[in-house]
């Protein structure tokens, strides 16, 4: 079992990534984070402003002395001009709007993560928690897989799971995704922990 920290870049975006960047990466003893990517912007369909979010992102790295780096497209396609240039161990992905290619996953020396918000394979893809409510799930997950040049494609590393009651009659099923999302918000750094630890187990 691997002993020292993985030395990880992160691409974080919305609170769930604040959560695992405030709430796991900045503290665990199995982590050396070398820097944080997040979208300063929001996308041209949302308005293309500043995100509410990306003043927290800044506040928090610049506490602990990580680099932030706000990337948006087109820079955000392909962040290898951005990386550290000494050898990296890991990378977690979390709400990042752009497939990572091949050479940029290739950097990372033991893997990569992206923390998926919806159970894998069944609900790969957009909008998993309104699916799964459409479907009649009596829960939803979230689901750590390695990252692969498909979306949501590689082998699962961990998975948590969150009870949910019925959609409520008044509420429409994208409605009441809304309200699922926020209460998945918690378990995010749970979930990174998990397959994390799922890496160092491997040796």
């Amino acid at each position: 079992m691997r002993t020292k920290p993985l030395k990880t870049v992160a691409l974080l975006a919305r609170q769930p990534g604040l959560n695992v960047l405030k709430d796991y990466l900045l503290h665990s003893k199995d982590i050396d984070l070398k820097c944080v990517f997040t979208h300063g912007k929001l996308p041209k369909a949302e308005g293309g402003e500043t995100r509410d979010d990306f003043e927290v992102f800044q506040d928090l790295c610049k506490a602990h002395n990580i680099p932030l780096h706000a990337v948006d497209y087109p820079e955000a396609k392909d962040i290898s001009p951005y990386l550290p240039e000494d050898e990296i161990d890991m990378m977690v992905s979390l709400s990042w709007r752009y497939l990572v290619p091949q050479h940029v996953l290739d950097r990372f020396k033991v893997g990569t993560t992206n923390l998926h918000r919806g159970y894998l394979p069944t609900y790969g893809g957009a909008e998993p928690v309104r699916r799964a409510i459409e479907a009649g799930e009596t829960s939803v997950s979230i689901t750590a897989h390695e990252m692969t040049i498909e979306i949501d494609g590689g082998d699962k590393l961990a998975e948590v799971h969150l009870p949910i009651a019925p959609c409520p009659s008044e509420q429409s099923p994208s409605d009441y995704a809304e309200v699922v999302k926020k209460q998945l918000e918690p378990l995010y750094p749970d979930l990174c922990n998990l397959a994390i630890k799922s890496w160092l187990a491997r040796g």
